[in-house]
């Protein structure tokens, strides 16, 4: 029999994560299909299509004009087209975007509200999946397809999973567990985003931030060779011109304070408290500590104290 142990709230760092199940409410899943869906993710979107594979999956943005990131996504093939799983606050603002230039296009836009993503972490979770899947995915083939089901592998901070799944098959799924594993809620993978050093947008984030600003160049998510896409010409002078003033890092502190997204990351420079940055998102875990991933400008000292303004106890230090 199984047993599902519910975590009420409590988020673990990934060296100290049990076998866990994860509901990714917090995340949605946008599905791009018809004739034109490559050319038109193309000149939308950060990477070059055209180098990705039928098994790989890829970060990257959606930008304005200005080259300023909509959100960021984890982009990969799906059924007849392409998938893309971002953060759920940011849906219905991105996809209005990326509709706004399609109608002379054969390209059709949905968010698959009939499946669930599930996260899979945690210690012996490959030996775990094996009971349920013929192939697991691994660094060669980060991307499977099995009986109506997607999984996609990633390497950071600690090897997971991320389950693609329709309702009705994962009440099946959890039918067939038959040992010890927690349940727990979407703030255990957005620490685990945290960790990895993958950026994640929010809605009050929206259009703050060029790629370079959140590492997307660092972490391969921007293509300078494909040719154009929306905000390319400003994202290509930041980067042939050396200009990008900052970089994504995340910090922890004790504390069990709530902040907002967008509120500003300060530091100690002389005994005095100066303006650095921007707070992208933020996770409490256990024994009250916190960690959250901002925005700084790349001149501060990342061995510096920092603060979130307005919370004057409340001290950061680099993880």
């Amino acid at each position: 029999m199984s047993s599902f142990i519910l975590l009420q709230d409590i988020v673990y760092p990934s060296n100290q994560l049990s076998l866990t199940m994860i509901d990714l409410k917090e995340w949605s899943l946008m599905y791009i299909c018809g004739s034109d869906s490559k050319k038109y993710l193309q000149n939308q979107l950060t990477i070059d299509m055209n180098i990705l594979s039928d098994t790989d999956h890829t970060l990257c943005a959606h930008c304005n004009f200005n080259g300023k990131v909509w959100s960021t996504m984890r982009l990969f093939r799906y059924q007849d087209g392409y998938a893309y799983i971002q953060r759920k606050s940011i849906s219905t603002i991105q996809i209005k975007e990326m509709k706004k230039y399609s109608i002379f296009s054969k390209i059709e836009f949905h968010e698959l509200k009939n499946i669930v993503l599930i996260g899979l972490a945690g210690l012996n979770i490959r030996l775990f999946l094996l009971k349920f899947f013929i192939t697991i995915p691994s660094k060669n083939c980060p991307v499977i397809h099995e009986n109506n089901k997607t999984l996609l592998w990633y390497s950071k901070p600690s090897e997971r999973f991320l389950l693609i799944i329709s309702k009705s098959d994962f009440e099946q799924f959890k039918k067939k567990i038959n040992q010890n594993i927690y349940l727990n809620n979407s703030k255990q993978w957005l620490l685990l985003e945290i960790e990895s050093g993958f950026p994640v947008i929010d809605k009050m984030c929206e259009n703050k931030f060029t790629p370079q600003a959140i590492n997307l160049d660092i972490l391969k998510a921007i293509s300078f060779n494909k040719g154009c896409y929306y905000g390319q010409e400003i994202i290509s002078r930041i980067f042939f011109k050396n200009s990008n003033k900052y970089h994504l890092f995340f910090l922890i502190g004790i504390g069990n304070l709530s902040f907002k997204i967008g509120t500003i990351i300060e530091t100690k420079i002389n005994n005095k408290w100066f303006k650095i940055g921007f707070l992208l998102s933020v996770v409490h875990v256990k024994y009250k500590e916190i960690y959250i991933q901002v925005v700084l400008h790349k001149s501060v000292d990342i061995n510096n104290m920092f603060r979130v303004r307005g919370f004057k106890n409340i001290f950061l230090k680099k993880n």
